[in-house]
């Protein structure tokens, strides 16, 4: 999910400025957290959203010899979201995976294989909304490292907002 690989990178880029280019051969191995997320009407959907994810995600950091940042988040997630307005909710896998780079031009890439639900918001290419891809997307974020600039989705994609409203 979006806001786990986004509320974990800022982790992920301070232990890869850590660990540095002598580090480069050992790999950070941690858990991620996945706490509940309360977002308000207006800033996804139409109405306020809660997002409750379950599982065991993991995350690998590491620093290639050539000094680029890789991270891999993978593990079993299940999330339950729920339109906090009417009580509806519905229920997705969203493990991902996710692969995390940098480009040519410092921006932060993110590389979805897989099930995942993933939060947009009003600066992004696309417009507000809340989406369930499956397969193969990848995600540029700008100069803020949250902004998406570049969405490359698949076919399959719902619309959470609608199918919650």
């Amino acid at each position: 999910m979006r806001t786990i690989a986004i509320a974990s990178l800022s982790a992920l880029l301070l232990a890869a400025a850590l660990v540095g280019p002598a580090a480069a051969a050992k790999p950070i191995k941690e858990p991620m957290p996945i706490d509940p997320q309360d977002i308000p009407a207006g800033v996804t959907c139409d109405f306020a959203v809660r997002i409750e994810s379950a599982g065991n995600p993991k995350s690998i950091t590491f620093v290639r010899r050539d000094g680029a940042f890789v991270a891999h988040s993978s593990g079993h997630i299940v999330s339950t979201i729920t339109n906090v307005d009417t009580g509806a909710s519905v229920t997705r896998d969203s493990s991902g995976p996710v692969k995390v780079t940098q480009n040519a031009a410092g921006h932060i890439v993110l590389r979805y294989g897989g099930a995942t639900v993933f939060t947009l918001f009003d600066g992004d290419v696309t417009g507000r909304g809340l989406i369930l891809f499956r397969g193969g997307t990848e995600f540029e974020l700008g100069d803020d490292d949250f902004t998406v600039i570049r969405a490359d989705l698949p076919v399959n994609v719902e619309d959470l907002c609608q199918t919650l409203g």
